[in-house]
């Protein structure tokens, strides 16, 4: 078992990264240093890495696959220091949760630059793919009450991929 998830996460990490890292990075690390330094902390190499890791992906990733990515490319990083740094992300509204109930997984994705979107979720591979320019969204907005002023939103689609439905109906 542990196995099989090794090969999907390793197949995972190939398909994320780009080669370029989102231009709001340079904003999210200054918000970053900022936080930090007013806290007197430091605003460690690691840290950094995790942040740019996080904004050089295309979609969510689960803090195990980015401690992968970010120890092939660092070298060994706890992954203490990867759940810490997203919790402060996420604090400072430079990353976002994401909790899969039905799966009882989380992952991350950055939040500067975003769009509101949605997430289509494979109930039987974990696949996520991300929904763009959501028009249902404008729905929700216009029955939201006034002055009401939405931080975040989520909307999950859970469901079967077409290779997971065409091995289901080869069984």
């Amino acid at each position: 078992m542990a196995e099989a998830v090794n090969r999907k996460r390793d197949q995972i990490t190939k398909n994320l990264r780009t080669d370029t890292v989102a231009p709001e990075y340079e904003e999210a690390l200054r918000i970053m240093e900022d936080h930090l330094c007013s806290r007197k902390k430091r605003c460690t190499v690691e840290r950094r890495f995790i942040l740019k890791t996080l904004y050089q992906l295309n979609s969510p990733v689960d803090i195990y696959t980015l401690h992968k990515i970010v120890c092939a490319d660092e070298g060994s990083v706890a992954l203490t220091t990867v759940y810490n740094t997203l919790d402060l992300l996420v604090e400072l509204k430079l990353a976002n949760r994401l909790e899969l109930v039905s799966r009882g997984m989380t992952f991350f994705e950055r939040t500067l630059g975003q769009e509101p979107h949605g997430f289509v979720i494979c109930e039987k591979c974990g696949s996520i793919k991300v929904l763009r320019k959501l028009q249902v969204l404008q729905k929700f907005e216009s029955q939201l009450p006034k002055g009401f002023l939405p931080e975040a939103y989520t909307l999950q689609i859970h469901g079967l991929c077409a290779k997971c439905q065409r091995s289901v109906s080869k069984k």
